[in-house]
């Protein structure tokens, strides 16, 4: 008898890209954190990052659409967790990543910035173990956030 490989299951959030859905996905992620295994520290760290990137999609790749093409758009994120890790995509269909925007590599960097920007990208990179950006079809079409944070054993 072949063996079918397991399959993940996913949780898709899909609501709309506005700041008072921001609490119900971090409550999401954080309660699929901590029963994954994740401490509570891990889990308001992972919870922190999926804010940061869902406030990015919000203020970047929505903020400056017409009121008619915001309401027809969406913000989704999707949990799927594994036995030794949690991966999340956060998935817009704005503007896609613009040209030489990135965010920071440091605090000091941060605040040497005439006006501070970028600290929610650099929030992401610390904070889970895997981060890619894909705007699959080029620019204008959206943006994929994939990130991976791995279940560490704990020892003691």
């Amino acid at each position: 008898m072949d063996e079918q490989p397991r399959r993940v299951p996913v949780l898709d959030l899909i609501c709309p890209p506005q700041t008072d859905m921001l609490r119900l996905i971090r409550s999401v992620v954080a309660t699929v954190s901590q029963e994954l295994g994740f401490s509570a520290e891990e889990a308001g760290l992972i919870e922190l990052a999926v804010d940061e990137a869902c406030t990015n999609v919000i203020v970047h790749a929505y903020g400056e659409m017409d009121e008619a093409r915001k309401a027809e758009s969406v913000l989704r994120v999707q949990i799927r967790a594994a036995s030794d890790r949690l991966a999340i995509q956060v998935i817009d269909t704005g503007s896609g990543l613009p040209e030489g925007r990135r965010g920071v590599d440091s605090l000091e960097e941060y605040t040497a910035r005439p006006r501070p920007s970028g600290l929610g990208s650099f929030i992401i990179t610390h904070f889970m173990d895997e981060v890619a950006y894909d705007s699959p079809e080029g620019s204008g079409s959206g943006t994929v956030l994939s990130m991976v944070k791995y279940l560490r054993p704990a020892y003691g």
